[in-house]
């Protein structure tokens, strides 16, 4: 009987990018669902959105709540850990519909619409759990 060649069954490539991903909490780093650490933006005006101008000025505010809660859900599925929203100045009333909708999300952490570089006071950050 021959013995096994204990070398031959651990001869495999030292990987340290994979070692890396492993030590820095990864249970499986080649599993391709892993979430972007990308900001996420969503812009809410009207000629942005999926309507475009086509709906009626009345329509508006419902339209883009609509629009804002799709895309809400959207990156809370997708395992996303910041969702910035650009509503724009205005009068104010779209930012004001979205934080009460923030107010009483479960999965929000936080949000805060302090200045942006890229949008200055018009945007919402939001933080997941």
């Amino acid at each position: 009987m021959k013995k096994k060649d204990k070398k031959s069954k651990t001869s495999k490539e030292f990987d340290p990018d994979l070692l890396r991903e492993y030590m820095m909490g990864a249970t499986n780093p080649g599993f391709s669902n892993k979430f972007e650490m990308r900001e996420e933006v969503v812009d809410l005006h009207l000629e942005k959105t999926s309507m475009g101008s086509k709906i009626p000025a009345q329509d508006a505010l419902f339209h883009q709540l609509e629009e804002f809660e799709k895309m809400l859900d959207k990156a809370i599925a997708a395992g996303k850990l910041e969702l910035r929203v650009v509503h724009g100045l205005g009068k104010g009333k779209l930012k004001e519909e979205i934080h009460k909708i923030l107010d009483k999300h479960p999965q929000v952490k936080t949000y805060n619409s302090d200045y942006s570089i890229r949008f200055g006071y018009g945007s919402t950050l939001i933080s997941f759990y």
